[in-house]
């Protein structure tokens, strides 16, 4: 799909190609009659020839368009040309939580107490006004505009529930990772799933680790559903009970145990009040980095070169530059399970082994410290 670069469809004019998945590729580009800046999602005719893949991703175009939260990104158009189904949206400049986690390990609690609730209040309008769960839940599917303020994106694998039911029998969506048991298991899913894919992206956030790995998708499977869970007080010092409690009860293996829906969820998150700490101590994330191990992590970049989140604010707030840490290219990883499908006949099946990208690299050629430091900035 990169031919498209430089290229018009409909009234678009596609500059570059700044993401992909399985469900289509994202360009960014302009809205020639506006001057409006926006991003294309873009079918391949590859995948435009099965009407399965079509009806999906006009369910997407027409799932976002239904919602209006300022945490949602917003779409603005939809066409065909040149057998080509693409819609616009809004561009969003910042990174993802992915590309945060993957360069400095874990977020400040404060700030991702203050992240987790603004995805709760989105997955609860998106829940109580439409109907609708994203079922996709992860740190690569959540952006930060240029104001620091989260973005749920790729709504591919989102369903309205009605008379359908939300999974396929013996299929899993979505990444494996942040999926529920019951997504594992197969059964009929509902807003309670993506508060447990919540759960674990806040549990990752403040932690810098995953809650489960697994060598092969049986033992992660397995993990997922019966293995133990470390509280993430056992990981990273100085870490409020509360916030603990809230990351516990979002990742309850029995849904009926979980908050009712995401709205508890953003609430108790707003109640904390939490400040940020006079020092941030990551957690020791070598369990993630051992090559003998399959499902490999980001390595952790060097003490001296990590971003220290307390003197962007006091730089900010004297408004004066903070020192700019250069930024370390990381080591190549590999990460089996990201599938956007999983064909699933139990918890335990036998996997190949595929590549991972690293998540959003292209961001670091375009200044991503600038960035990081502008979003961090306390006003």
């Amino acid at each position: 799909m990169n031919e498209l670069a430089g290229q018009s469809l409909g009234g678009y004019q596609l500059e570059e190609e700044i993401g992909h998945g399985s469900m289509g590729v994202v360009y960014r580009g302009k809205q020639i009659a506006l001057g409006r800046e926006v991003a294309i999602k873009v079918l391949p005719k590859a995948l435009a020839r099965d009407s399965s893949y079509i009806a999906r991703f006009i369910r997407e175009a027409q799932i976002i368009a239904g919602l209006n939260h300022p945490n949602i990104v917003h779409i603005y158009d939809a066409g065909q040309q040149h057998k080509l189904l693409y819609f616009a949206m809004e561009y969003v400049q910042g990174p993802t939580l992915a590309s945060l986690l993957y360069l400095d390990g874990a977020i400040p609690q404060h700030l991702a107490a203050e992240y987790a609730a603004q995805i709760a209040e989105a997955l609860d309008v998106a829940y109580k006004e439409r109907n609708v769960i994203h079922r996709d839940i992860k740190p690569e599917n959540l952006m930060l505009d240029r104001w620091g303020k989260i973005k749920v994106m790729d709504f591919g694998l989102a369903r309205a529930l009605g008379n359908q039911p939300i999974t396929v029998a013996r299929t899993l969506v979505g990444s494996i990772y942040y999926a529920s048991p019951e997504q594992i298991w197969g059964y009929t899913l509902d807003n309670r799933s993506d508060i447990y894919a919540l759960g674990v992206v806040l549990y990752e956030m403040v932690t810098g680790q995953r809650p489960f790995t697994g060598r092969f998708m049986p033992e992660l499977t397995q993990n997922i559903v019966s293995g133990p869970l470390r509280p993430p007080g056992s990981l990273i010092e100085n870490l409020s009970p509360d916030l603990e409690r809230i990351i516990l009860t979002a990742m309850a293996r029995d849904r009926e145990q979980r908050y009712e829906d995401a709205g508890m969820m953003a609430r108790d998150l707003r109640l904390l009040h939490l400040t940020p700490q006079a020092s941030f101590t990551l957690p020791d994330t070598t369990q993630r980095n051992g090559r003998d191990h399959v499902v490999v992590q980001p390595p952790k970049r060097p003490q001296s070169q990590r971003l220290n989140y307390d003197a962007v604010d006091v730089a900010a707030k004297q408004e004066m530059p903070a020192a700019r840490p250069e930024p370390v290219e990381p080591r190549r990883t590999h990460n089996v399970l990201d599938t956007p499908t999983i064909p699933l006949a139990s918890p335990v099946l036998p996997v190949s082994p595929v590549q991972r990208r690293r998540p959003d690299v292209q961001m670091q050629k375009r200044g991503l410290w600038r960035r990081i430091l502008r979003l961090f900035r306390r006003k």
